[in-house]
């Protein structure tokens, strides 16, 4: 029997360097992880609990090269970021949406006439961001409703219930135990059929719980065109 011990983050600071940055987590975990997020390239680091600050430095100095090049590739793939202000743009279901920016006392964003309509307070960037993550949260209700009637029927799986949250790392998650799916919410910005995708993804993994031969043969008769949609994914910042 496979005994999974859950990853806990315990604290987590920036550590300065003279070539670069990191965040670093400090985790019950055994060996130091890197990635290198999108869109700007930061960097974060997993290490145990208790690792010295010298021995994080000297890793990500063997790594610098990998780290240069992962930036560049992160900066080109990943699309400018616009500012919420009138005239600007909002991805919703794959379509690039105009925004109507207006003064409010409280946040909020609704669709209108297939403009992003956004109400908040005046220079508050990250209240009428946090509308338009509201607004996602909206759009994918009726749209995983929708999906799991259509896709459970195809798959032979029900899940249990599907949670909607902001994920930093993932698109979505399948608890195989409890049968719970979670799903990204921004998964809304994207074209309703890299949105299915996933959910299908994670409903194929309340049959197998890897991504081996068995996991790719039931999603290739599913979505014959499924590796098209995750290569979407993996080059957009969640």
């Amino acid at each position: 029997m496979i005994n999974r011990m859950s990853v806990r983050t315990y604290a987590s600071e920036w550590l300065e360097m003279d070539r670069f940055d990191a965040l670093v987590s400090y985790k019950n975990m055994r060996y130091m992880r890197m990635r290198v997020k999108a869109p700007y390239g930061d960097i974060a680091v997993s290490v145990p609990l208790g690792t010295p600050d010298l021995v994080v430095v000297n890793f990500l100095l063997e790594k610098e090269d990998w780290i240069r090049r992962n930036q560049a590739e992160v900066r080109l793939r990943s699309p400018l970021l616009e500012p919420l202000v009138s005239g600007g743009r909002v991805p919703l279901w794959g379509l690039s949406r105009e925004t109507v920016v207006e003064v409010a006392t409280r946040a909020s964003a609704r669709l209108v006439d297939g403009q992003v309509h956004i109400r908040c307070p005046e220079n508050d960037e990250q209240g009428a961001q946090r509308a338009v993550d509201a607004l996602y949260l909206r759009e994918m209700g009726p749209a995983v409703a929708r999906a799991l009637d259509r896709w459970e029927p195809r798959v032979g799986r029900k899940s249990t219930g599907v949670k909607l949250k902001r994920m930093k790392a993932r698109w979505g998650s399948c608890n195989t135990v409890s049968g719970e799916i979670t799903l990204n919410t921004k998964l809304a910005k994207f074209p309703t059929e890299v949105f299915e995708y996933v959910v299908v993804h994670e409903l194929v993994h309340l049959l197998e719980r890897g991504h081996g031969p068995a996991f790719k043969a039931h999603m290739t008769s599913l979505i014959p065109g499924w590796p098209a949609h995750r290569e979407a994914l993996s080059h957009a910042p969640c």
